[in-house]
This record gives C-alpha cells, sequence and structure tokens, in this order.
C-alpha cells in the first residue's frame, strides 16, 4: 500500500495547491480519498485520471468534493473511448441531500456509505466510523492484504469513545488539524488542533502521525510541535509527504 498526497489544504487551496485529496495505491487498483479543490490538477501531474479506479468522499463539503464533477467529466470520455469499461464507483456521505443529489451522473456509480458495514475494495478491507463534523462525515480506516493499516480521520472534533479504538493500531494516521491559536482560517467547529490530533495518536497507539487539513495561516513547524508534545512518535506534515509506501 502506498499513500499519495494530492491536496493538504482546508478550505480553500493556497500556493497553487490543492483541497483534500488523497491516492491509496492497493493490490488492485488506485482508490482515491475525498477531490476536493485542485486535485483534479494535481492528478494531472502524477497519472491519468481514468487510472483511479474507486472514490471515497468522507463528506459532502466542497473542499473535499469541489473537483468530483470534473473527474465524472473525464470518466465520460474515458467510458465513450472505452478506457475503462464501467463507472467509476464512488461510496460517499450521503447528506446534505442537495450535493448528493447534484453530484449524481452517468459516470459514476453512487452508494451511501454503511458505517455497520465493511467493504472489500481493491484487494483491501476498508471500515468507517462516523465522526463529529458539522455535516454527516466518516473516518476511513483501510487494512490491505499484508495487514498493514491506514486510518484517515476526515473533519472532526477531538472526541475519544469508539474514534480510539477505531485508530488504534494504524501504521499511518492521516489526521485533520486545522484548528491553530490566533488563526482566523476557520471558527474552528467540527475540527481539531495538532495538539489534540498528537493525543488521539498517542491514546491509539499509532505508527505515524500526518497532519493535514492545514489552516491558510498556520505556523505549520509550531504544529508540529504542538503534536509531537503529545506523541513519541514520528509527526509528518502532508505538505512534506508527497508519497509514502507502507513497509
Amino acid at each position: 500500500m502506498r499513500l499519495e498526497v494530492l491536496g493538504f489544504w482546508g478550505g480553500t487551496p493556497e500556493r497553487g495547491g490543492a483541497t483534500s485529496g488523497y491516492l491509496l495505491h492497493l493490490d488492485q487498483g488506485v482508490l482515491m480519498l475525498d477531490c476536493g479543490s485542485g486535485v483534479m490538477s494535481e492528478l494531472s501531474r502524477r497519472m491519468a485520471f481514468h487510472k483511479v479506479r474507486y472514490l471515497i468522499l468522507s463528506h459532502l463539503h466542497f473542499d473535499h468534493i469541489a473537483d468530483v464533477g470534473i473527474l465524472q467529466y473525464g470518466f465520460n470520455r474515458a467510458l465513450r473511448n472505452g478506457w475503462v469499461a464501467e463507472p467509476l464507483p464512488v461510496l460517499a456521505a450521503g447528506e446534505p441531500r442537495v450535493f448528493w443529489d447534484a453530484l449524481q451522473s452517468q459516470e459514476a456509480h453512487w452508494e451511501e456509505i454503511d458505517a455497520a458495514r465493511e467493504y472489500a475494495i481493491l484487494g483491501a478491507k476498508v471500515s468507517f466510523l462516523e465522526v463529529q463534523h458539522t455535516v454527516p462525515c466518516y473516518a476511513v480506516k483501510v487494512v490491505d492484504r499484508s495487514e498493514r493499516v491506514f486510518v484517515y480521520s476526515a473533519d472532526t472534533a477531538y472526541f475519544e469513545e469508539g474514534l480510539v479504538d477505531f485508530v488504534a493500531g494504524a501504521d499511518v494516521f492521516l489526521c485533520e488539524a486545522t484548528n491553530f491559536e490566533g488563526s482566523v482560517h476557520s471558527v474552528g467547529r467540527g475540527h481539531m488542533s495538532a495538539g489534540e490530533a498528537g493525543r488521539l495518536a498517542a491514546a491509539a497507539g499509532v505508527g505515524k502521525l500526518v497532519l493535514t487539513h492545514l489552516p491558510s495561516d498556520g505556523n505549520f513547524e509550531a504544529m508540529r510541535q504542538e503534536a509531537k508534545a503529545e506523541f513519541s512518535g514520528q509527526v509528518l506534515l502532508a505538505s512534506e509527504v508527497g508519497w509514502w509506501k507502507f513497509r
């Protein structure tokens, strides 16, 4: 399994970058997690868009879905030209319904996330936990055939009951860290700080912590130190990861 970061900004893309978007290279193909603003442009630098075999959307906020329509335009072309045989499978939160309805297309097969299920996707086991955000939102756990574990927090406020167990033992924990003291980037509701991400990582005993959904006015090095004050393991910023191969 290999993680590739396409976008890591929270809310708005900064400095030519992108908001939330990640690739997991699995045994049977490429899984995309979220598809925010600027993600399709960054994807074009890395690989052909039709190599994406599955899309998971943690929740339906624009900074996580802004480029989904563009990806579906691409799949229209891919289907017409025989580059792919089937519409893109999409697993997503089902609310707000106005966004869900607007995103439906013939180029994708949409299914609502059921947190009570474990899914088999591209040779991996994928499960979900509803977290505490301002709309329905799901953390994502992916376990590959070699039992390597990746967990993505999605957007959430800090809480422990249920979440610590869900994250426990992750080799890599990709965790949001939107809130930063003095920041005017966000009102903060439904989000965590880097320190809280570190505290959660420590409680769950993860291998590596990667901070993402970063604020436009955050001091990234200070955020890293906040996390390190709570978590003794390796702390990385999604802005510096690029890609990470699980070993």
